[in-house]
């Protein structure tokens, strides 16, 4: 079994390649640390380090058994936040999934809410739209989008979201008041979907009613992606308004009609999780910040 405070000591010295550095760092006496990296050569049989002058040289081995000792922490501190888990008060566990624009607008608002009523949760958020709705673990709260004019089924519906054009503000489109969904053939567009995702897909199917064939010039799955690509002048986005808020000056939304691009953001909850006694007060948080993110068109 090694000794992890002697190997501490010795992972110090080969960092700083002295003794007496390696001492000053761990508030140690010089002549302590020189004690314990004597006995920790003795332990592991091989050179460690070799007399230089007033000082000391690592050898290959001594490198290696550094490197080597790092998994070593790693479990440790693994093990250490295992018993203080159990020491602690058994915290309640929420998982939220939600698109990257939720996340920014909403999610504060719900957590500020959701703390203050029970202190004890503790909330995982897992961002960014899933491919096609599926997701490797059901979360206790899903924050999903739906083609406009879909069923929630049974899903709460918090919001009805418009896409806009995001252009750069020199651009000519800046200046109008709406943009045919038809005047976006001949332009560079950007792609809020990589793999299939429904907000992706409004604008395909917007496009298809147009009839016309949209000229993608780049694809991302997060909208901030988008955004930095409009501010370099890469292309232009089609973006749902709660993903094109607070935008920086040099950027401008544009509503796209004819057809009117919408996704429906709705609310579902695990049968299994719904029931436990936060989750109303989180669902109304919900409700709260759907409410002050303003109309949708």
């Amino acid at each position: 079994m090694w000794d992890l405070q002697r190997l501490r000591i010795w992972r110090a010295v080969v960092s700083t390649g002295s003794v007496t550095a390696a001492a000053r760092n761990l508030d140690y006496s010089p002549a302590s640390v020189s004690q314990q990296i004597i006995a920790l050569q003795r332990a592991v049989g091989l050179p460690l380090y070799r007399r230089a002058g007033r000082g000391i040289e690592i050898t290959e081995a001594g490198h290696r058994f550094a490197e080597e000792s790092e998994s070593l922490f790693g479990e440790s501190a693994r093990l250490d936040r295992v018993v203080a888990q159990m020491r602690a008060p058994a915290l309640d566990r929420v998982v939220i999934a939600c698109p990257s624009s939720v996340a920014k607008e909403w999610i504060p608002a719900v957590l500020r809410d959701a703390v203050t009523r029970h202190p004890h949760l503790r909330f995982d958020v897992l961002t960014n739209e899933p491919v096609r709705g599926a997701r490797s673990s059901a979360p206790d709260m899903d924050v999903t989008v739906l083609p406009g004019g879909v069923d929630p089924d049974g899903d709460e519906l918090l919001a009805v979201d418009a896409y806009q054009l995001v252009v750069p503000s020199d651009h000519p489109a800046a200046t109008q008041q709406s943009v045919r969904v038809a005047e976006l053939e001949d332009l560079p567009l950007l792609d809020l979907d990589v793999e299939g995702s429904v907000s992706g897909d409004v604008m395909d199917d917007a496009a298809r009613a147009a009839g016309i064939t949209p000229h993608h010039v780049a694809r991302a799955d997060d909208h901030y992606g988008l955004l930095a690509m409009v501010m370099a002048g890469i292309g232009l986005a089609p973006l749902p308004r709660l993903a094109a808020l607070d935008l920086p000056p040099s950027l401008v939304a544009v509503p796209l009609v004819d057809p009117e691009p919408v996704r429906s953001i709705v609310l579902h909850c695990d049968p299994d999780a719904q029931h436990r006694p936060h989750m109303a007060d989180i669902r109304t948080a919900f409700r709260r910040a759907a409410q002050r993110s303003g109309p949708a068109d």
